[in-house]
């Protein structure tokens, strides 16, 4: 993968077979996104609590604010799926921006079946270890290019 500058977008050149990897990726968390909490364990992690000392207020947030909250991030996966259409995928400034979000949800999801659960776990060796090594290098290329401009 090759990140760049192409005067205001940001330019992602994926090597063969990541942009496949990455669709699935989205793909796979759409279906976590869309599912019940406690279906999967990495919904906790995707939509923590906002009350960890109250179960009734966290539950009164949930109702309130869930359905924005998944209609925002499978509004961000399809614009990324979308994006993935493209051998060659530029970006504003502003869709860049959007990927954010995804990526690290990304990340949580595939830390989450990894068993990471600090900054400072190891990356185990492994395939899914590997994508979510490479899924921090793509957010923190596209942070640092936009912090560019």
């Amino acid at each position: 993968m090759r990140v760049s500058r192409a005067g205001e977008r940001i330019v992602l050149e994926f090597a063969d077979g990541e942009s496949g990897v990455l669709r699935s990726l989205v793909d796979q968390y759409l279906e976590v996104v869309g599912t019940d909490a406690g279906a999967d364990p990495a919904h906790a992690r995707l939509f923590p609590a906002a009350y960890r000392d109250d179960d009734a207020a966290a539950e009164e947030f949930t109702r309130y604010t869930r359905a924005g909250l998944v209609d925002r991030k499978a509004a961000n996966a399809a614009q990324v799926s979308l994006a993935l259409d493209e051998e060659t995928v530029r970006l504003s400034p502003d869709a860049a921006v959007r990927w954010l979000p995804l990526l690290t949800d990304l990340r949580l999801v595939i830390a989450d079946r990894l068993g990471i659960r600090a900054d400072d776990d190891e990356i185990p060796d492994t395939p899914a270890g590997e994508v979510y090594a490479w899924l921090g290098h793509l957010q923190e290329s596209i942070i640092t290019l936009l912090d560019e401009s």
